[in-house]
């Protein structure tokens, strides 16, 4: 059996020690913004447009050139199982929002909200997602 891979980004949004999460339509769950990254965009491209059209947010994300190579500062990437034949590579962010007014993108989820550290305990947040919205409120407040 052959694994397949696709490579995706996810966006902690950060404001007020709180962190927007959005309820994915078809999977039911809260996650971050984001999505998977289209051909020749890189991992800030995607994340940068997936927050717009999925939240209404404008993000900066801190970037640094050496030379003539792009050092991207994103906070982990993790590898997480679709089901037995796919994998999803996610490189995740935190960042604030530098700008834009909060819009739900009704296609795409059911709802969107900010999370406290104590409401994330309260909702049904899968456990992944909750451990790293901590740490996103942690590291960009």
């Amino acid at each position: 059996m052959k694994i397949t891979r696709d490579f995706v980004v996810g966006v902690y949004l950060v404001k007020d020690k709180k962190v927007l999460l959005v309820k994915h339509k078809k999977l039911g769950v809260w996650l971050p913004a984001g999505g998977h990254i289209e051909k020749d965009e890189t991992p800030e491209e995607s994340a940068v447009r997936e927050v717009k059209e999925e939240t209404g947010f404008n993000i900066e994300l801190k970037t640094e050139k050496f030379h003539r190579i792009q050092i991207l500062k994103m906070s982990h990437v993790e590898i997480h199982p679709i089901n037995k034949e796919h994998e999803h590579i996610n490189f995740t962010y935190f960042t604030k929002p530098i700008g834009g007014k909060l819009t739900l993108n009704k296609k795409e989820h059911d709802d969107l909200k900010w999370f406290s550290e104590e409401d994330l305990e309260r909702e049904n947040v899968p456990i992944e997602i909750k451990t790293f919205a901590k740490q996103a409120i942690a590291e960009v407040e």
